[in-house]
C-alpha cells in the first residue's frame, strides 16, 4: 500500500450496537484519522478510510458493541511511492452481468471479468455480500495474465453488493450495487383443478395459464403426505399453457409448489386432498319417512357422489327375512333414489353397502294407516238395544281421527272384488235379513271423521260389518234390529168398540210377522181392580202371529194397550173396546118395556175341583126401568143349568137373596162342565150366556 493513498474498506456487522474503527499507525507516527459510516443500500455493512503519513505496519481496530469482530485487528504495511510499487485502480476495468444484474435471475450464473493489466503490480480482491447481509460465495478463475474471471449465483431477488479492491484500494465503482429483479409478473399465473375431489388411482391434471405473467420458465415440485417428493409430468405449449399431471398413492394433503421465472406463484404451495378410493362413510342415506304405511310406497335417496369408486347395493329385509321388491332410479351420477311399498305390518331392514363396506342398516316399522283398536264407531242401533226402523234412514258415525297414520280410503265392501288393485283401508257392510247387501252411503264430514247410512227395507236382523285387510274392527260385527211397526196388524172383537159382552171372553189377533220378533206386552185397563182387572191370555200358534184373549165382569169402556217390543202399537194410543152388559130380553111393546142386566156372574170353588165336591155359582142381576115402567122384573127368576162332560144335567140347589141368586151344583164327573144362565117370562126367553169350568179328579 502506498502513502498518501487514501486506504478504502468494508466491513459486514449483524445484530444491534455500536461499531467503532480506529487506525493504529507506527511508533512516533501521528495519530491517524479515520472516517467511516453505514452504507445505506445493505443494512450492517459500513465503509471507511484513512490516510497514512509514514511509512510501516497500520493497525485497524474494529469492534462492535466493544468486542473485537473476527481476525480483528486488522494489519496493512504502508510503502513509500515509488515507480516499481506504483498501482492504479482507476486503471481496472470489470464488465459483465455480475456487476449490472442484467438478465440476472436466482440461482443462475453471474460473472464479471477484472482486468488489470495496466493498473499495476497488484491482485484484485473481491467481497459479495447478499440482500440478507450474508457473504455469497463465488468462484474466480485467471484467465491469462491481468485478467480474472469471477462468477456467482445470487440466491435469490433484492440488492447485491460486489466490492472490488487492488492494490488495497477500492475500485471507483466499487461497492458494485447489482440489483436481482423478476423478469415476471407471478400473481397473474392462475392454476385450476385445485378443487377437484382426487382420490387414489386418479391421474388428476392442473391447468397453469401463465400466458400473461411475461415469459419464465415453470418448475413445480409435490410433496406427499409422508414429505417425499412425488413424480410428475410438467408440459406446456410454448404459449405460457402447462399442465401438471400427478399419480397421487398416498391418502393426505399433497402441496405442490410452482415458481415462475424463479418467483413463486402467489398463494402458493398449493394444497390437493388426496381421498381414498372408496368411502362408505361419506355415502348419504335420506328417508323420505321412517314411519311406514302399509300399501304406501316409501322413498329414499342415496347420495355417493363423495364416496368415491365403489358397486352401491341396496336390499331390503321384512321381518322374516325375505327381500322385498325395491324400484330403482338414477337421477344423475351418484344420485339414487329407491322406491318400496311394504305390504305388510311388521319391521323392515334397510341394508345398503358401498365397495363392499356396509353403509347403514336402518330399522323401520311398517304401520297400517288405519290402527283398529283406535278406532271409534258409533250411531243408531249400534250403542243401544234400539231397534232400527224399517223406512228410516239409519245413520252411523266412523271417527277414525284417532286411528289413522295418514289419509285413508273408506269405502263399502266390494263382493265382487272389482277394486281389489286399489284396496281399502276400511271396508264396510250391512247384510239384511235376506242375506244381501244393504246399499250404504259414506261421506267424510271432516278429516278422519266419516258418515255413514243406510235405510232398511224390511224388518229382521242386520248384521254391520267394518274390516280392514280382512281384519273385523273391534266389537265387529255388531248385530241390528230392524222393526217396521206400520207392518204390524192388529183386529178382532176384542179391540172393537161394540160387540163384547160382560161375562163372556173376548180376543183379538195380532199380527207381527213382518215386524220382527220381538215380545208383545199386552195391558187392560178399566173400572175393573183386583178380581175383577182383565187379565190378558197371549197364546203364539205361529211365529209372530198372537192370539190375545180376555173377559171382563163389568160393563164399560176400556183401554186395550199393546207394545211390540218397547214400541206402542196404533200410535201409542190404547185400543177403546166397550163391554155391554147382557141384554136378556124386552116385553112387549104393548107391556111396559124393561130390561134385566147381568151385571156379574161368578163361579165359587176350591182352587182344586174334583168329584163330590161343590161348585157355587152367584148370578146377580139388576133392572132398569124405561118410562112409565110398572112391571119390576121378569115374571120368573132366572134359571141355571149346569151341565157335565156328557151333557148330563147336574143336581144344582138354588137359593134367592137380594137379587143373588145362589145356585149350588155338586158334579159327578170329571171334565169340562158349562153353565147356563136363562132368563125368561113364561114362553119368552129373553136371553142366555154360559160359561165353562173344569173339574178335576
Amino acid at each position: 500500500t502506498l502513502i498518501r493513498s487514501k486506504q478504502w474498506y468494508q466491513r459486514r456487522v449483524r445484530g444491534a450496537g455500536d461499531v467503532v474503527v480506529t487506525v493504529d499507525g507506527p511508533e512516533g507516527s501521528e495519530p491517524v484519522k479515520v472516517e467511516y459510516s453505514a452504507t445505506g443500500d445493505t443494512p450492517g455493512v459500513y465503509t471507511g478510510a484513512y490516510h497514512p503519513k509514514d511509512e510501516g505496519e497500520y493497525v485497524v481496530n474494529v469492534t462492535f458493541c466493544g468486542v473485537d469482530v473476527p481476525k480483528a485487528p486488522f494489519k496493512v504495511k504502508i510503502y513509500n511511492d515509488g515507480p516499481r510499487n506504483k498501482v492504479d485502480p482507476k486503471k481496472v476495468k470489470v464488465e459483465g452481468p455480475g456487476v449490472t444484474g442484467e438478465d440476472i435471475l436466482p440461482d443462475e450464473n453471474a460473472w464479471f471479468k477484472i482486468n488489470y493489466t495496466e493498473a499495476g503490480p497488484a491482485e484484485p480482491k473481491v467481497e459479495i455480500v447478499g440482500p440478507d447481509s450474508q457473504p455469497v460465495a463465488f468462484q474466480v478463475e485467471q484467465d491469462g495474465k491481468g485478467e480474472q474471471y469471477v462468477s456467482y449465483k445470487p440466491p435469490k431477488f433484492g440488492m447485491y453488493n460486489v466490492a472490488i479492491n487492488f492494490g488495497g484500494m477500492p475500485l471507483p465503482n466499487s461497492p458494485y450495487k447489482v440489483k436481482i429483479s423478476p423478469k415476471v409478473d407471478a400473481s397473474k399465473v392462475k392454476v385450476a383443478g385445485l378443487a377437484q375431489i382426487v382420490r387414489i388411482g386418479d391421474s388428476p391434471v392442473f391447468n397453469i395459464d401463465a400466458s400473461a405473467a411475461g415469459e419464465g420458465k415453470m418448475e413445480a415440485q409435490v410433496v406427499s403426505p409422508s414429505g417425499k417428493l412425488l413424480k410428475f409430468v410438467l408440459d406446456d405449449d410454448d404459449a405460457g399453457h402447462h399442465t401438471l399431471k400427478i399419480n397421487p398413492n398416498e391418502v393426505g394433503t399433497h402441496t405442490i409448489s410452482l415458481v415462475y421465472g424463479k418467483v413463486p406463484v402467489p398463494h402458493g404451495p398449493f394444497s390437493v386432498k388426496v381421498r381414498p378410493e372408496c368411502e362408505p362413510d361419506k355415502v348419504k342415506v335420506s328417508i323420505e319417512n321412517t314411519a311406514l304405511r302399509i300399501g304406501q310406497p316409501t322413498k329414499f335417496k342415496i347420495d355417493s357422489t363423495e364416496a368415491g369408486n365403489g358397486d352401491l347395493k341396496v336390499r331390503i329385509l321384512d321381518n322374516l327375512g325375505n327381500e322385498v321388491d325395491v324400484d330403482h332410479d338414477q337421477n344423475d351420477y351418484g344420485m339414487d333414489t329407491f322406491t318400496f311399498t311394504p305390504k305388510k305390518e311388521g319391521d323392515y331392514t334397510v341394508d345398503v353397502t358401498f365397495g363392499g363396506e356396509p353403509v347403514t342398516e336402518e330399522k323401520l316399522t311398517a304401520e297400517p294407516r288405519l290402527k283398529l283398536d283406535k278406532l271409534n264407531i258409533f250411531g243408531d242401533g249400534l250403542n243401544s238395544n234400539k231397534p232400527l226402523k224399517v223406512g228410516e234412514e239409519c245413520k252411523m258415525t266412523i271417527d277414525a281421527s284417532r286411528a289413522m297414520t295418514g289419509d285413508i280410503v273408506i269405502r263399502e265392501k266390494d263382493p265382487s272384488k272389482m277394486h281389489q288393485d286399489s284396496p281399502a283401508d276400511l271396508e264396510l257392510l250391512v247384510v239384511g235379513p235376506d242375506g244381501r247387501p244393504v246399499t250404504l252411503e259414506i261421506e267424510e264430514s271432516e278429516e278422519g271423521v266419516f258418515k255413514v247410512a243406510f235405510t232398511p227395507d224390511k224388518a229382521g236382523d242386520y248384521l254391520f260389518v267394518a274390516e280392514s285387510e280382512g281384519v273385523a274392527a273391534p266389537k265387529c260385527p255388531i248385530p241390528l234390529k230392524a222393526r217396521g211397526l206400520k207392518s204390524v196388524k192388529v183386529f178382532g172383537p176384542g179391540i172393537e168398540p161394540s160387540g163384547n159382552l160382560c161375562g163372556f171372553d173376548t180376543h183379538f189377533i195380532v199380527d207381527a210377522r213382518e215386524a220382527g220378533e220381538e215380545k208383545l206386552h199386552v195391558d187392560i185397563g178399566g173400572p175393573g181392580t183386583g178380581e175383577f182387572k182383565p187379565m190378558p191370555t197371549i197364546t203364539e200358534p205361529k211365529k209372530g202371529l198372537f192370539n190375545i184373549k180376555y173377559d171382563v165382569s163389568l160393563h164399560n169402556m176400556y183401554d186395550v194397550n199393546v207394545k211390540y217390543g218397547e214400541e206402542s202399537l196404533n200410535q201409542g194410543k190404547p185400543y177403546k173396546p166397550k163391554v155391554h152388559t147382557h141384554s136378556v130380553g124386552a116385553f112387549p111393546s104393548t107391556r111396559r118395556r124393561v130390561e134385566i142386566q147381568v151385571t156379574h156372574m161368578s163361579l165359587e170353588a176350591p182352587s182344586t175341583c174334583s168329584v163330590d165336591d161343590y161348585i157355587d155359582v152367584r148370578l146377580k142381576y139388576a133392572q132398569r126401568f124405561k118410562t112409565l115402567a110398572k112391571v119390576c122384573g121378569p115374571s120368573q127368576p132366572p134359571t141355571v143349568k149346569v151341565i157335565g162332560p156328557a151333557r148330563k144335567m147336574v143336581d144344582t140347589k138354588t137359593s134367592v137373596q137380594d137379587s143373588v141368586y145362589k145356585i149350588r151344583a155338586s158334579p159327578v164327573e170329571t171334565g169340562p162342565h158349562k153353565v147356563v144362565v136363562r132368563c125368561s117370562d113364561s114362553d119368552l126367553v129373553y136371553g142366555s150366556f154360559s160359561n165353562m169350568f173344569e173339574i178335576t179328579k
